[in-house]
């Protein structure tokens, strides 16, 4: 298991932050497409994990989002175009691709939390639902993914403080 002084949370919240501002002004700008969502997304997360440290947090979030992203962009970008696979199974088999790779990070001593990769699992679901639903109508734009990232960022903040304040 990796220590706490393997953990900045200072470092994933200035690159969560970054991240956000470039999410919104990519999609904002035309440059991305909504469908690269999950991916940036995803990666913005992991990216924060690398920056973060071994001991940190979004190592889960940032896998597993990824391989949903992934899947997304299979499907979007037809890259199996003799495959006409239903979207939930691309999603399914993109997240089981992060599952996987937290396994073998777990491997290398990165800490992984079996709950951390639950609940990224489940908001994932929860955020396609939703997307899909009436009534949020973040979850169809730029601002609500930005703001998701800096909900992120405020975390890694916070904790950041409270580990000074102590």
């Amino acid at each position: 298991m990796a220590s706490r002084a393997d953990d900045v949370p200072l470092r994933r919240a200035i690159v969560l932050a970054v991240a956000a501002v470039l999410l919104y002004l990519l999609l904002k700008g035309n440059i991305a497409d909504f469908v690269d969502v999950p991916l940036m997304v995803g990666l913005s997360y992991l990216a924060a994990a690398v920056a973060g440290g071994r001991g940190g947090s979004l190592w889960a979030p940032g896998l597993v989002v990824t391989g949903w992203g992934l899947g997304e962009e299979a499907l979007a970008r037809d890259w199996f175009p003799s495959l006409q696979t239903p979207e939930s199974a691309a999603h399914m088999v993109g997240i089981g691709i992060g599952v996987i790779a937290l396994g073998l990070l777990a491997r290398l001593r990165v800490q992984v939390s079996l709950l951390s990769v639950g609940i990224a699992i489940v908001l994932s679901g929860l955020i396609f639902i939703g997307q899909r639903g009436k009534g949020y109508a973040s979850l169809n734009e730029a601002s609500g993914y930005a703001a998701l990232l800096l909900a992120f960022a405020g975390i890694e903040l916070a904790t950041h403080v409270a580990r000074r304040l102590r």
